[in-house]
């Protein structure tokens, strides 16, 4: 018969065995787990890597149409997203000419305040964005009627004031008093700081800066996008301009500066984006600079359902 010490011992050892198994259970799942998110980077990377040639294809590709005669350029520089296949991904590219934005340091209130008209419907909120944009970019500490100068700043509990300069970076906006998110997420493709005038060609504009426009509706809009687009590619002159305020308008030879968004989706659930600003001139685009991100994990949606095609479409 065994004594009461020989079953102690034989339980401990049953005990210990059981703890072993366990430990080497959970040693073997964490083995497994970063296998496959090891292997789900190495797919990730791969396939980044795909999209990026995607994405800077698409740049090529418009860098080369840019190269043509202006008359033979194969893409109006509009923001109308354009897509081209290259097996099981697509490629998305826009082609901004600047002239047709706004831009944040030469436009005047009512263009201003027309683009915010157009995502934000309170007239006294506007008011005081418009007057703060200026309030901001002037080399003064005088306070517009509804802007905001360094007391107001401090006043709404921020440790900064405008910077009574130039806006460096469309960005900056976002520093702007009242200047919400949502705001800025809405606008932001609409602006520029590479257009030297007050106007904006019309022949470029996007959708929404054109309905910044006093007085344009979404039909007018919409019409002379259509007819914009019709005449462009059956080789005829652009559309008159007559519906439009002339004080608000820069017509005539299209500007240098130009922008170029290209996006490399694939699967519906991973998207390569690169973004380019550059000169163009006498068909000799040069890259100026340019910025790209792969985002891994997308929710397929219009081209422009995150504002990235800005309103031609």
């Amino acid at each position: 018969m065994l004594s009461s010490s020989s079953n102690r011992q034989g339980g401990i050892a049953l005990v210990s065995v059981l703890w072993l198994l366990l430990l080497l259970t959970v040693l073997a799942s964490g083995l497994s787990v970063n296998s496959r998110n090891q292997a789900r980077q190495s797919g990730n990377i791969a396939i980044a890597t795909q999209l990026q040639q995607g994405a800077d294809a698409g740049l090529q590709l418009a860098l080369l149409a840019l190269a043509q005669n202006a008359d033979a350029q194969p893409w109006l520089a509009d923001g109308s997203p354009y897509v081209v296949q290259f097996d099981d991904m697509e490629v998305y590219v826009a082609l901004f000419n600047e002239s047709g934005r706004i831009d944040l340091n030469a436009a005047g209130p009512e263009l201003l305040n027309g683009l915010l008209a157009t995502v934000e419907p309170d007239d006294a909120l506007r008011a005081r964005l418009t007057d703060a944009i200026m309030d901001w970019r002037d080399g003064d500490d005088l306070r517009r009627l509804n802007g905001a100068e360094i007391d107001d700043y401090l006043a709404a509990g921020l440790d900064y004031g405008p910077a009574n300069a130039p806006f460096n970076s469309v960005e900056e906006l976002q520093q702007v008093l009242e200047m919400t998110p949502e705001l800025y997420r809405q606008i932001h493709h609409s602006l520029t700081l590479r257009n030297p005038r007050r106007g904006i060609n019309p022949q470029f504009a996007p959708r929404q800066v054109l309905l910044a426009l006093p007085g344009v509706s979404e039909a007018t809009a919409d019409q002379f996008i259509e007819d914009r687009r019709a005449r462009f590619e059956a080789g005829q002159p652009p559309p008159a301009t007559d519906l439009f305020p002339r004080e608000l308008l820069s017509n005539g030879a299209p500007g240098v500066n130009y922008t170029i968004h290209t996006e490399a989706r694939m699967n519906t659930v991973y998207r390569y984006r690169l973004t380019a600003s550059l000169l163009n001139r006498r068909g000799r685009p040069l890259v100026l600079s340019a910025e790209q991100e792969f985002i891994p994990l997308f929710s397929d949606t219009a081209p422009d359902g995150d504002t990235l095609w800005t309103g031609t479409d």
